[in-house]
């Protein structure tokens, strides 16, 4: 039996997730990645992104704790493009 998985739509642009993570994201998870918020976590650190790219959409979709859920905000394309950016800030 064959398991659909979610895929970017097309490659992933971090220079647009840019965009999205600091409309979004960076009031809770700072501008660099280094959380403002209290439990909101701190993408500048290379273990802290050690999950899957499928694991990080599904989580972003259903939000965790005070960060909301962005299934109907963000599609799955911009979701992919906020992980190839945030994948950059632990660099």
């Amino acid at each position: 039996m064959a398991l659909a998985l979610s895929t970017p739509l097309a490659a992933s642009d971090a220079n647009s997730g840019s965009k999205i993570y600091r409309t979004y994201c960076a009031q809770c998870h700072g501008a660099n990645g280094k959380s403002v918020m209290a439990g909101a976590p701190d993408f500048d650190r290379p273990g802290s992104l050690l999950k899957s790219d499928g694991s990080l959409l599904t989580r972003i979709q259903s939000g965790k704790n005070a960060c909301p859920a962005y299934r109907g905000i963000l599609s799955e394309q911009q979701i992919f493009e906020v992980i190839a950016f945030i994948r950059t800030l632990g660099i």
